[in-house]
This record gives structure tokens, sequence and C-alpha cells, in this order.
């Protein structure tokens, strides 16, 4: 393991090439030992971060690496490991080695959607990122994301309000926060769901890091569901590895000539499935879906809560501003909205900010 690990460590060599060496000399050992050859395949020399690949070095740095993941409950999961999913284990580029903190046996369920889409996304695709990632882990289905703000956020928080299993794909070292608004939800997925990475301990959150975990999100999962992306955005990165890895891709519609949903569209008309529910991302997938949401008998909502969905309606409020327009007392509201947002029926954002999840 510490011969992959210093492998892993090498920053000049993409994914796609480090696993080719690995194919043909089948060991990590044996490509350090005959580097020479190794690096002569590529045509450059191994570095790390454009300093020079010093055996001894990289090794040792390695082994403290191993060290460390011991001593703080992080598993470091070979490419050979039984625990490392074969899904991922087939795709084109897979990694070598796997960080991973959390309920490790998550990875060995075959059912999983990846639900993903933009940093700055609407009130209402927040709210729909949150709810079909409630009732697809209440399916038993496996939600995977990224950990990023917007819509990655919000579909880690509906797995975890929903059954707590959720896999967040980090663009950085598993001992990294990033971004730091995050750290709720990091804390919450460690404790029912997993984190994973790639990247060694320390590494920080490298612009081109995002586009190329998104590979391991793609492959992790039976298919991608892009809830709104603008044309540029890196959501449609996640999409085309799923399509090249044989995924299915779906895309939830925006208003036409929206621009933040021109990456929607854009999936639609070149084939990508059009959902607007959990239900029909289960359907698509071919997963068995009598456990979720809708088919549950849905609770009769109270007087108050009524009022209150009232008042939230397509915005978000705090609750201040719900108190300012009924005249119930703040405590009947508070608990109100706790038994909503149990029943699924609202999320809260930071700040004890609500929003409706239709």
């Amino acid at each position: 393991m510490i011969n992959l690990l210093a492998i892993n460590r090498i920053t000049n060599y993409t994914p796609r090439q480090k696993y080719l060496l690995y194919g043909q000399y089948k060991t990590g050992a044996a490509i350090l030992k005959h580097h020479t050859k190794t690096e002569a395949l590529f045509a450059k020399a191994f570095k790390i971060n454009g300093e020079s690949f010093e055996r001894n070095t990289v090794l040792r740095d390695a082994g403290k690496e191993l060290d460390f993941c011991a001593n703080h409950d992080i598993e470091v999961l070979g490419i050979h490991s039984d625990l490392y999913p074969d899904c991922l284990r087939n795709i084109e580029d897979p990694p070598l080695v796997l960080f991973a903190k959390g309920n490790t046996s998550l990875l060995r369920k075959t059912n999983a959607v990846a639900i993903v889409g933009a940093r700055r996304a609407s009130n209402r695709s927040i709210t729909m990122a949150y709810s079909l990632a409630r009732a697809i882990g209440k399916s038993g289905t496996l939600v995977i994301s990224g950990l990023a703000a917007g819509i990655d956020y919000y579909a880690h928080k509906g797995a975890v309000d929903g059954t707590g299993e959720t896999i967040a794909v980090l663009g950085n070292g598993i001992n990294v926060v990033y971004p730091k608004s995050n750290a709720d939800m990091y804390d919450s997925i460690m404790n029912t769901g997993l984190i994973v990475t790639e990247y060694p301990l320390g590494t920080g959150p490298l612009k081109y890091h995002f586009p190329q975990r998104n590979r391991i999100i793609s492959g992790l999962s039976l298919g991608t569901v892009v809830v709104e992306a603008s044309g540029s955005s890196g959501a449609l990165i996640t999409a085309a590895f799923a399509l090249e890895q044989g995924r299915e891709v779906m895309a939830v519609p925006g208003r036409a000539g929206l621009e933040s949903f021109e990456g929607n569209n854009r999936l639609i008309k070149e084939g990508a499935h059009l959902v607007e529910s959990a239900e029909e991302i289960l359907d698509i997938l071919g997963i068995d879906y009598e456990g979720s949401e809708r088919r549950a008998k849905k609770l009769p909502f109270s007087p108050l809560e009524c009022n209150i969905l009232k008042v939230i309606g397509d915005d978000r409020v705090s609750i201040e501003e719900i108190e300012g327009v009924l005249d119930d007392p703040i405590s009947h509201i508070s608990s109100a909205l706790t038994k909503l947002e149990l029943n699924g029926a609202v999320v809260q954002h930071p700040g004890k900010i609500y929003s409706r999840v239709n």
C-alpha cells in the first residue's frame, strides 16, 4: 500500500496514465522499482508539485500518511482491495487509491444515484435536490454528490435526513473541509454516510481537481441527475463522464431561455432523460421504490402547519418573518416547523431560514 500511496502523490501524471502503469506492472512496488522504464513510457520524469520525485523521501512521506490514516479512522483502499467498488474499478481511469472515512460498507451498495448541479442555485432547485435525495434515500438507494455548496449540499442533506446513507466525493484531501461553510454537513456525513477522495492528505482544493473528481461521482453511480446547470457548469462534466462510462444521464427541465438552466435543457435536447420526481429517476434505473416517500401515507398538516406553508410559499423565509405574519407564539411556530421538517415538508437553511419541499 505504501508504494501505491507514493505513486498517488505524483502530480504530473493523469489518473489514466497511472492506471496504465499499474496495468502493465501489476503492483506499485514494480512501478517504483523500474521507475526509469515506467517514466520512459510517457517520456516524463515523475514529479510532485513541480519537484523531482525522490523515491526514499516519497516512501517515507507515504508511510507517515498511512500511519496518520490508521490513527484517525481513515481507510486507505488500494484498487486491489476487496472494499474497492467494482463499478469504479471498471471505468477507464479509476483512482489507484481511495481514502475513505465513515461507513465504508456503502461502497458495496450497487444502487446509487448521483445528484449534482450549480453552487449558486435557485431556491426551486435547492428544494428539488433536497426532496429528490430524501425520497431516493428512503427507497434504499444511495445518494452521491460532491459536497460543494448549493445543489451538492442539499442533495447530501436530503439523504442524511432520509436514511443517512450518502457518499461525498471530495476534490481535496480527506482532512481538508471545503468549503468551510459545509463543515456541518461534513460532520453529519461522517456519522452515517461516507466521505471519499483520491487526493493525498492535506491536498488543497485546486481548481483542476474538481473536474477530475467528477469521474468518481459518476463512476460510483448507476446514473447522474443534473438539477440545475448553466452552459458552463461543472455538473455537465459529471454528465459527460457518466455517458462515457455507460451510465444513465437525467436532467430536471428549466424554463426556456433561462441561462441557469441552459445546461439542463441542452442535455435533454441531446437525449438525456427528463425527470421531475424520484419515482421517474428510480424507474429509469430499474430500481424498486416501494419505500419511496410518495407511496407512503402522508400525514395531515395541522391548521398552523398549513398557515406556515402558505407564508413560506415559493420563497425562503426566516422564522421571524413567519412570526410577523401569524398571530401564534414563536414557540408554537418553532414546534410546527420542526414537525414539518421531520415530515419532509420544509427544509431548514443556516440561520433558521426555511423553504418548502414540493
